[in-house]
């Protein structure tokens, strides 16, 4: 039967007033539910909240690690998680969160699994999150694992943050620029191309086609932003289309420095995520297929797929790893290594920290890549618009003369 959500008022036993949400069948089991905590209702409603705030406050990826971490802190502190999750709720500012904190420690407190608590919003938490989660459980590891995945959340979240700001500026000069020269090439060179043509001056190539391309955007200006829009439009299809994305990421993986810098953070990632399959007591093949999930690249989630497809029809572990083309030499031979000596858990933290270092080395200096690419292809511009207005401004001078 369905659970309805109550919101509550009720005193604890030292007398504090105490408010929340709690599920249950109906009213009766609501306030029974509040007795068995300890408490005395005073009064319980059917929430119609609850929706909205869902709908109208986002999770972050931050909340969640801030979340994962509080937890392996519970854990070690020996907190019964149920408690300790309540103490959490009712902190919280984020009303999303703190309603869903709440409805999984009542959860918990009411005697169902962690996993199964935590299941309910796996929308929020994702797939590999509650899988991992479920494995810990089972071999009781809940607190190094919860530590290793706020561990995780962590550094996803510090290299994203890393890459958003070394674009930051790149960003908003392209955008500068991209204005300035669309001023010019409408307005400026236009006119100039006029004043020039009156007085009897031919007109350079670089003119010529600057001045055509200002008539076409000030006439086709809709056309320009329909192909623009047709065009965004079309890549978040291919995006979220299964066959599309294989072939952006494909393409990414091919571009210098990117290609190096999805690599480092996929191998990172998958490392780490077998890491923690491996130590919470997952089985080879299933900690494979989960750490390929979490990397969110189609095209290595399929290499990690036919991995295990080999795996299962016998072949050895090290002889698979061995041909994963996805990741680096590096990685296939400590993993290689890793799987001799029994050690293979260990194996994966090492490379997750080795790529990890190298990820936050590229993301760092994306600028020293970017700053002068982006020089080197204003200049050029710069160079075409100025000599498309210099030429024929000298060539009027010595007719003048």
């Amino acid at each position: 039967m369905s659970t309805i959500s109550y919101k509550y008022q009720a005193v604890d036993g030292g007398g504090a007033r105490r408010t929340g949400r709690i599920d249950a069948r109906n009213e009766q089991t609501a306030f029974q539910m509040l007795i068995d905590q300890g408490l005395t209702p005073l009064t319980v409603k059917q929430s119609t909240i609850k929706g909205a705030l869902f709908k109208n406050h986002r999770i972050s990826q931050l909340e969640i690690a801030t979340l994962t971490r509080e937890m392996s802190v519970l854990v070690e502190a020996s907190i019964p998680i149920s408690r300790g999750l309540h103490s959490i709720s009712e902190h919280e500012k984020n009303p999303a969160l703190r309603d869903m904190i709440y409805d999984i420690a009542t959860m918990i407190e009411s005697g169902e699994k962690i996993t199964v608590a935590f299941s309910k919003y796996e929308h929020v938490f994702g797939g590999v999150y509650i899988e991992t989660l479920k494995s810990a459980e089972k071999t009781g590891q809940i607190g190094p694992v919860t530590s290793h995945l706020a561990d995780m959340l962590e550094r996803g979240i510090e290299t994203t943050q890393q890459i958003k700001r070394a674009l930051m500026y790149p960003i908003i000069v392209i955008c500068f620029v991209v204005l300035a020269l669309s001023v010019i090439v409408i307005f400026v060179v236009p006119k100039f191309a006029t004043i020039f043509e009156t007085n009897g001056v031919e007109l350079p190539l670089s003119t010529r086609i600057i001045r055509i391309m200002g008539v076409s955007i000030v006439t086709y200006w809709w056309v320009y932003l329909g192909v623009i829009f047709a065009s965004v439009i079309s890549l978040i299809k291919a995006w979220k289309n299964e066959t599309g994305r294989l072939n952006i990421e494909r393409f990414l993986h091919k571009l210098p420095y990117v290609g190096q810098m999805l690599t480092a953070v996929t191998t990172a990632r998958f490392s780490r995520v077998m890491s923690i399959g491996l130590e919470s007591g997952i089985e080879v093949i299933e900690a494979i297929e989960i750490a390929g999930s979490a990397t969110g690249r189609p095209v290595f989630q399929l290499e990690c797929v036919r991995l295990c497809d080999r795996m299962r029809s016998g072949e050895a572990l090290g002889d698979v790893i061995n041909s994963a083309h996805g990741l680096p030499s590096f990685a296939r031979r400590l993993f290689g290594s890793g799987n001799d000596s029994k050690e293979l858990a260990r194996a994966g933290n090492i490379i997750a920290r080795h790529y990890d270092r190298l990820s936050d080395h590229l993301a760092k200096n994306v600028n020293t890549i970017v700053e002068p690419m982006i020089t080197i292809a204003m200049a050029g511009i710069v160079l075409l618009v100025a000599l498309s207005v210099f030429l024929p401004m000298w060539q009027m001078i010595s007719i003048n003369k």
